[in-house]
């Protein structure tokens, strides 16, 4: 099997692509630790493509921009400043930590729905 490839839309446009990163907090996982990966930000979508061997599909996620509640500036472990904590509208929480976290944070705050 090979790795799992995002694939944009016909009606998304691409905002970054491949941009190496760490989710450490997602919904419905029992996963409250440092998921290394690629994140992929479109007009529609944030998508989060774990990466390693086994299991990352289980720990790989896409979120609807209109899905959105609001997104905040956060620490990741131990107090860095690299987070980015989404909240959905269903209450799902998501923590992402990315190097130059104020150009996604503010392309995300202005694509939310």
């Amino acid at each position: 099997m090979g790795k799992k490839v995002y694939e944009i839309k016909e009606d998304e446009q691409l905002f970054a692509e491949k941009v190496t990163g760490d989710c450490w907090k997602m919904p419905n996982t029992s996963i409250n630790r440092q998921v290394s990966g690629k994140y992929y930000f479109t007009d529609k979508r944030i998508a989060f493509l774990a990466s390693g061997l086994i299991g990352t599909e289980s720990v790989s996620w896409e979120i609807e921009m209109k899905d959105i509640d609001h997104v905040k500036t956060c620490l990741t472990p131990p107090f860095f400043p690299f987070g980015i904590l989404i909240k959905m509208k269903n209450g799902d929480k998501y923590k992402l930590s990315i190097f130059k976290r104020k150009k996604y944070f503010d392309w995300i705050c202005e694509h939310m729905a």
